[in-house]
């Protein structure tokens, strides 16, 4: 279960990277905290599937996508699927559905319009292309590969920090 929450808050922080990059987007929000937006966010959200248009705004989410490199939902969805391949509670044939629904199937094109909606409701063009300016640079791309790194290690370090205090507050 840990895991499960580890790789959950990593994906809903990864998506959110861009959020915090932005302070003219977060100045619109600043009085409610992250967790109130996050929360609000999810319980309002509906995802949108359809075909996103095909004009500049959607041509340039799909270069910052590109670019951001890292760990990507795709890689969480395989991660999460061999996860419960191993857990064996679903039977192959409907887990090698499953697979191929996500990996090359309608359920990749679904994501993909999905996500390419969300960008395009928290995104201006002009700020689109502001995060795909800095993702060309080599801050950019270490900050793209880094990042996964940096908010799992930072996910767990309160957990150590817990577990030290546990033992010093309650030694028994």
């Amino acid at each position: 279960m840990p895991g499960r929450k580890l790789l959950f808050a990593f994906c809903l922080l990864c998506f959110s990277l861009p959020l915090w990059a932005q302070t003219d987007t977060l100045r619109k929000a600043k009085s409610n905290s992250i967790f109130d937006r996050i929360t609000q966010s999810i319980s309002q959200f509906k995802s949108d599937t359809t075909a996103p248009p095909q004009d500049k705004i959607t041509k340039k989410i799909q270069e910052l996508r590109a670019l951001r490199g890292g760990f990507n939902i795709g890689e969480a969805i395989e991660f999460k699927l061999e996860e419960d391949r191993r857990k064996g509670e679903m039977p192959a044939a409907q887990m090698d559905a499953l697979t191929h629904f996500f990996t090359d199937g309608n359920g990749k094109q679904k994501l993909d319009h999905a996500i390419t909606h969300i960008y395009r409701n928290l995104f201006t063009y002009k700020e689109l292309k502001g995060l795909v300016r800095f993702y060309r640079t080599s801050a950019g791309q270490k900050m793209a590969t880094e990042f996964p790194l940096i908010m799992l290690q930072s996910l767990a370090a309160p957990e150590m920090l817990k577990t030290q205090f546990m033992k010093v507050y309650n030694p028994n």
